[in-house]
């Protein structure tokens, strides 16, 4: 698989995580999680995946693994359930590296239900917060290491759909698909 970084730079040793890339309509997925936790899901092209790759790899002190192990093969069968219209929550399990805002910020985007959208500020309220941490709300939201699984695409700017790592036409056939399935 062409990553659009190079992976052994980045990669040290102790752990192992297994990546895998799932072709679709909407482009290409790369996932990556070892038996236990998914830690990344990014299309190829977004804009912070070396980021979020990095961020990972620090943590985990992992090598990279070019194969799809048990764990990403379920999330493939979830993937392709979500893309036919058949799965509205993803049950694989996950784990985000993040600081503890970020965090809080992806646990109630997880929650947020199929098919609906929300804007930055009213999740700031919802986090207890003043409107005006939106543009934090964003920033947590562009760090998001879970395309999809973390819904960061329903959540939309007061006068547009926002921005989103992966593109906005991106966000917008995200938010379509799941408008017409609801």
């Amino acid at each position: 698989m062409d990553f659009p970084f190079n992976l052994n730079k980045i990669s040290a040793s102790s752990t192992k995580v297994y990546l895998a890339t799932f072709d679709f309509e909407i482009g290409i997925i790369i996932a990556a999680g070892d038996d236990e936790f998914l830690y990344i899901v990014a299309f190829k092209d977004s804009k912070n995946i070396k980021d979020i790759f990095v961020k990972v790899s620090k943590e985990l002190s992992c090598e990279f693994v070019n194969k799809k192990n048990k764990l990403l093969e379920n999330f493939e069968v979830e993937l392709k359930d979500y893309f036919d219209g058949k799965l509205r929550n993803f049950s694989i399990p996950i784990k985000s590296f993040g600081t503890d805002f970020q965090k809080e910020v992806w646990d109630l985007l997880y929650k947020q239900h199929y098919g609906t959208t929300q804007t930055y500020g009213d999740l700031a309220k919802a986090l207890g917060r003043s409107g005006s941490h939106a543009r934090a709300i964003g920033a947590a939201c562009g760090a998001n290491g879970h395309i999809i699984v973390i819904p960061c695409h329903r959540i939309v700017a007061s006068s547009s759909k926002g921005g989103f790592s992966s593109g906005v036409d991106r966000k917008e056939w995200l938010l379509h698909h799941e408008h017409k399935y609801s």
